[in-house]
């Protein structure tokens, strides 16, 4: 009987690229969840005309700031599990390193005439692809390399608050802040902001054979953190705010 071989089983393009949007869908999930709940925090902090609105209906904002904490520790949780029996970044930038042909000259030609409007052979492609950089396993298996030290801070700070989540209702005070107490806004930006680069890099590998920027915000970080503050900002400040007379006449 012929052994069967090692490695994960196989996997197609249009495969890969449904578990990536997965992957990418969920970091996503994660900054809106972090940042949103920083914005509605700060403004009720230092706008009293918002607060006071925002404490006409404490629950409903409690509630929510609530789950925006929530979210973000259980989405990471799962982004950075290293199980590979779920699905994770993990298991996408496996399965990069594992089929470097999706990442090759020849792809990335298909992928450019494959764009609406691009004729059977325009008189660009060839150079460009002639040009272009075509990345390497050593190269794939480098952005796998680079997540280490942010999961391993995460699985070592942030891990047990997700954990904690789960069984908060049992816990007294001092047993709920111990978690907290290493925690750091810097440490979820900068986690963050790498997971963002690393989804948006393989995109860029695949589609413009941009070889991979990781430190720094070379992939519009900051700008997306401002959009989603911006937005939650207007949204707080368009809300309505009845006078203390008409809601006694309530």
């Amino acid at each position: 009987m012929t052994p069967h071989a090692a490695g994960p089983p196989p996997l197609t393009e249009e495969q890969y690229w449904r578990d990536y949007e997965i992957i990418r869908n969920d970091v996503n999930a994660a900054i809106v969840s972090c940042y949103t709940h920083r914005a509605i925090n700060h403004v009720a902090a230092e706008e009293p005309k918002i607060g006071q609105r925002l404490n006409r209906h404490p629950d409903f904002w409690r509630v929510t700031s609530f789950s925006l904490q929530n979210s973000l520790f259980i989405v990471l949780a799962r982004i950075l599990d290293s199980d590979p029996k779920l699905h994770s970044i993990y298991q996408v930038l496996n399965a990069t390193t594992a089929h470097p042909e999706f990442f090759s000259k020849a792809a990335l030609r298909a992928r450019k005439l494959s764009v609406p409007g691009t004729g059977p052979n325009p008189t660009w492609l060839d150079e460009y692809i002639q040009n272009a950089w075509e990345p390497n396993v050593q190269d794939l298996r480098a952005l796998k390399k680079a997540l280490s030290p942010h999961k391993m801070k995460f699985d070592d700070i942030y891990k047990p608050i997700r954990n904690q989540i789960a069984h908060i209702i049992f816990k007294d005070d001092q047993s709920i802040a111990s978690p907290y107490s290493r925690a750091l806004k810097a440490d979820i930006d900068e986690i963050l902001r790498f997971l963002h680069s690393l989804v948006r890099a393989i995109w860029e590998i695949a589609y413009n054979a941009a070889k991979p920027e990781l430190s720094g915000d070379n992939y519009g970080f900051a700008a997306r953190v401002a959009e989603i503050t911006n937005e939650t900002q207007e949204l707080l400040r368009e809300l309505p705010m009845r006078s203390f007379r008409a809601r006694a006449r309530l």
